[in-house]
């Protein structure tokens, strides 16, 4: 990634944001119930409400990302949402048919294949166009507002033999 953003390219970032962690956040759901199943819970099943969030996230941004049309420097982004978008349907497809079943007959290759591919093109994506990230880090601990976030870290000098680090609220490294 280098180089800066052309009108169209940034007014084309502005469009795909938030379908991309919409993507993002439906794999991250779809994994979810696969690991419940795997678990053995009983409330994994088709209908869960973590697949029927995935399930109007990815129509939602899925018609949105094929409707978008990128520029010359968005085209790989775009096609790598698309194979995303592609890739998270069938996984969720593939969950319910699978989640469907009878105990004891639990394949997650058909869900999970597709689901890692749909992850990896997200990955693949975030490093293409700024401001997509892969770990929305607006909402992790060390986030602006999270839990945490009222620790500062602070440049410092190279740590001396046998020094340590040690956090405080609000002055930061010490």
């Amino acid at each position: 990634m280098s180089g800066a953003l052309d009108d169209h390219t940034v007014a084309y970032v502005l469009a795909t944001r938030l379908h991309f962690d919409n993507l993002r956040d439906a794999a991250a759901q779809i994994a979810g119930v696969l690991v419940l199943a795997a678990s053995g819970a009983r409330d994994a099943a088709p209908d869960h409400p973590m697949l029927q969030s995935a399930c109007a996230l990815l129509r939602e941004s899925g018609e949105v990302i094929r409707r978008t049309r990128g520029t010359a420097r968005s085209r790989r982004h775009h096609q790598l949402l698309t194979q995303a978008a592609e890739a998270l349907e069938a996984a969720l497809s593939a969950a319910r048919v699978l989640l469907g079943r009878p105990a004891g007959h639990l394949d997650l290759d058909p869900s999970l294949a597709p689901l890692s591919a749909g992850y990896a093109h997200l990955q693949h994506a975030s490093r293409e166009l700024p401001g997509f990230e892969i770990v929305g880090f607006a909402h992790a601990c060390c986030g602006g507002g999270g839990v945490g976030s009222h620790f500062q870290v602070l440049p410092r000098a190279p740590l001396e033999e046998g020094q340590n680090l040690k956090m405080t609220p609000d002055t930061g490294v010490v």
